[in-house]
């Protein structure tokens, strides 16, 4: 029997599996940290700005939530997109249409990113 599923449950999907990947690591409290706050810095500063940002912090936490928005990006969103560029060379470069597709999108993402990581990441001060 083949199944139809929707557009939420294929996020809900890839966002479990990418938080099930960082949920051991030694960041995975500070990818908790990053994700929950991810939505509000795209909406305050822009999605490029935040994705700049993620770029110039480079630690650990911040390259796993890139990573997990760029293979969002390219396997699992319905935008299905394909970039050769970074991310943000790319977003740089579209138009204004399609940059605010994007950003509802990973948006949509987020939420089920930092849903999961509610669920799988223990807290700090629950050690």
């Amino acid at each position: 029997m083949n199944s139809v599923r929707t557009i939420e449950q294929k996020r809900s999907e890839f966002a479990y599996n990418k938080v099930s990947e960082v949920k051991e690591k030694a960041f995975s409290k500070d990818y908790k940290s990053l994700v929950k706050n991810f939505p509000m810095m795209v909406l305050k500063n822009g999605l490029l700005q935040t994705v700049v940002f993620l770029q110039a912090k480079g630690k650990n936490h911040h390259d796993a939530l890139l990573k997990h928005i760029k293979e969002y990006l390219s396997h699992a969103s319905p935008l299905s997109l394909h970039f050769d560029d970074t991310l943000s060379e790319y977003l740089s470069k579209i138009d204004v249409a399609k940059y605010i597709n994007i950003t509802q999108d990973i948006l949509d993402f987020a939420k089920w990113l930092s849903r999961y990581t509610e669920a799988l990441i223990e807290d700090k001060q629950e050690e």
